[in-house]
């Protein structure tokens, strides 16, 4: 009976004093209504601190095919597993990325991991709507070609984007890698590379947005034609944490496969 009456109490207490936002702060003395449960706020009710963390993680697991390898510019028939792991902090964005292949044609067979990517990116917000991402990564020999000339690679890159509006956008990116590799003599000749890409995004709704791109990019390979694509991109938000993404690339030129598509999941934390 006791535990009754003050718990009537305590009702009758907060519908005389109510506070709609939880903040402590009663609804006749809030001047900030509807702060976040998770922020601090002063004697008035406005925010002095949030409590809610930039902190972001997520891990993206992706399965791709492809006719050609791209490691040896083999015609052959390719399978790729992925695994990329990604640390969001405010405008610092930070990857870890790995990969396992399978590759076969009528002359050969070959499979195991591919170099990793651990890099790091900067991201800068513009009011006019224009978003500029820089990124530097080291490219780890976890590859093994056979020659036993594997080393590190660096690599550097911007990205653009330009908000048109609410849905569309236009995007683009330069990227920028040493190649360490030493040469085989008579065999294989290395070079540094580069690679461009641009394209142009539209959101479907707040869970989908497609997009069309089109890349290319030097092979590290001297006397190899430049890697030509075109490609058309999904992405989705299946839940809270869940998304997924989707990937179709044709090729444009003999250099590149000529279909190659890839599926990712991926989990944010």
């Amino acid at each position: 009976m006791k535990k009754i009456l003050l718990l009537s109490l305590l009702l009758s207490g907060y519908l005389l004093a109510a506070d709609s936002d939880l903040d402590g702060v009663d609804d006749d003395q809030d001047q900030c209504m509807n702060t976040p449960f998770s922020d601090l706020v002063n004697a008035r009710g406005c925010t002095i601190r949030s409590l809610q963390s930039d902190l972001n993680y997520d891990i993206i697991l992706g399965a791709g095919y492809s006719q050609i390898n791209y490691a040896s510019q083999e015609k052959a028939n390719t399978t790729t597993q992925t695994i990329q792991a990604d640390y969001y902090n405010g405008n610092i964005w930070a990857q870890v990325t790995g990969s396992y292949f399978n590759s076969s044609s009528p002359s050969f067979k070959q499979s195991g991991l591919g170099d990793t990517l651990i890099a790091i990116y900067y991201k800068s917000l513009f009011e006019n709507g224009i978003t500029i991402q820089t990124g530097v990564g080291v490219l780890l020999p976890t590859y093994n070609s056979g020659y036993h000339n594997e080393a590190v690679d660096y690599q550097g890159s911007i990205n653009v984007q330009y908000d048109l509006n609410d849905r569309y956008n236009l995007f683009g990116g330069y990227s920028y890698t040493l190649v360490g590799d030493k040469d085989v003599p008579s065999t294989l000749l290395y070079q540094n590379t580069q690679a461009f890409y641009a394209g142009a995004g539209y959101t479907l709704s707040d869970k989908a947005t497609i997009s069309s791109t089109y890349a290319q990019s030097q092979s590290m390979y001297v006397g190899t034609q430049t890697i030509k694509t075109a490609s058309a991109s999904l992405f989705y938000q299946l839940s809270t944490h869940w998304f997924t993404m989707l990937d179709y690339r044709y090729g444009l030129s003999d250099s590149a496969s000529d279909q190659d598509g890839s599926v990712r999941i991926g989990y944010s934390f």
